[in-house]
């Protein structure tokens, strides 16, 4: 079975059926098919309005003709398109009166920026207003921010995929991002237990004086995962990790692939692709220091666009200056090629199933 976040599907009662990518040209269609199948019946009006909202501003920003008018229309069609989400999740009954749960901040010497942070707030506030990045969070993760906290955008950059290597370019550092070569689901020979293994290409280490013992550490699997050894040649080539503690089978194993999956979601990056296999998977090691501004994949993409969107509106000259500065790359790779990730990722999330582009579309 080839490993998804989410391998399976509930078929009835406590049973679990495999499911496969779902190719679709148009993801808002699989969101907006969700939203109608999923969400509460009391909370649908509100969250199909979202998504229309999140759809508009999104044409917006396709249609924009400059890149500073962009980030705004993008932060507002991500923040609706959250709002959507948290309510077919049934988390929350109405976002009528909530906050952004982000304030954006500035550090002396007051460098755009680089001395930018953002304030993250816990949902509700002592107010009991909701805080949608703080609700966002918890509808992706299950956990909630336990107290604020101060993102450094200069530690949020490093974690979007598709523009880590620009950062690279820009801090003259070396790679965090690893690709990950295959993650296995694995039972004993009884089918009592079952566990993950992943496997990396060990030249993709060394060539960033990563050792393996290093990547443990600083992707945030020490605890759970372990080395293991293959054979003497293979090891040289691949570095394998695994599961420390199988989980329990009682049934098939096939209705445990689902938790097997849970468990590291939110310490894998992904990257949606046209071609199979239709999604690239990463580890990001962190370095201690900066461990606790590591934020799932799909909260540093909102973090981030927050941090633009707020620029566009209150400073709009600060944009192209940061364009054309040290991060100017990565800034404009992460406006125009980064929204269509995010609206595939979410439409996989609304769904529960891998949503990719077909490669090849028949006339």
């Amino acid at each position: 079975m080839d490993f998804s976040f989410w391998p399976a599907t509930l078929a009835h009662k406590n049973r679990y059926k495999v499911q496969h990518t779902l190719f679709a040209l148009d993801p808002w269609s699989i969101i907006e098919g969700s939203i109608s199948q999923k969400c509460p019946a009391a909370a649908k009006e509100e969250a199909q309005a979202c998504l229309r909202q999140a759809r508009d501003f999104f044409q917006a920003v396709n249609q924009a003709k400059t890149l500073e008018s962009r980030p705004l229309s993008l932060y507002y069609s991500y923040m609706n398109l959250v709002k959507a989400f948290c309510l077919t999740r049934g988390q929350q009954p109405t976002f009528d009166k909530a906050q952004h749960g982000l304030s954006e901040q500035l550090r002396a010497p007051n460098v755009e920026l680089v001395d930018a942070y953002l304030s993250a707030f816990p949902s509700p506030s002592k107010k009991q207003i909701l805080q949608n990045f703080d609700e966002f969070l918890r509808a992706v993760t299950g956990k909630s921010l336990p107290a604020s906290f101060d993102y450094e955008l200069t530690k949020l950059l490093p974690q979007t995929v598709s523009g880590h290597r620009l950062w690279c370019l820009a801090e003259n550092a070396d790679e965090r991002m690893f690709p990950v070569e295959s993650i296995q689901y694995w039972k004993d020979s009884q089918g009592k237990t079952a566990w993950l293994r992943m496997i990396l290409k060990t030249e993709n280490l060394t060539r960033h004086g990563m050792t393996r013992s290093q990547l443990l550490k600083r992707a945030g699997l020490n605890n759970d995962f372990r080395m293991v050894s293959q054979d003497p040649i293979t090891d040289k080539v691949l570095t394998t990790l695994e599961m420390k503690v199988p989980i329990p089978v009682t049934g098939y194993a096939s209705d445990k692939v689902q938790e097997l999956s849970k468990l590291i979601k939110d310490r894998i990056w992904s990257v949606v692709s046209t071609v199979p296999p239709y999604r690239k998977y990463y580890l990001y090691a962190s370095p201690p220091t900066e461990q606790p501004h590591v934020l799932p994949q799909l909260l540093s993409i909102y973090a981030i666009s927050y941090y633009l969107g707020s620029i566009t509106r209150y400073r709009p000259h600060q944009l192209p200056k940061i364009s054309q500065g040290t991060y100017g790359p990565l800034i404009q790779d992460f406006i125009t090629g980064q929204p269509m990730q995010f609206l595939y990722l979410m439409a996989s999330e609304f769904s529960e199933q891998d949503v990719a582009k077909p490669a090849i579309v028949l006339q």
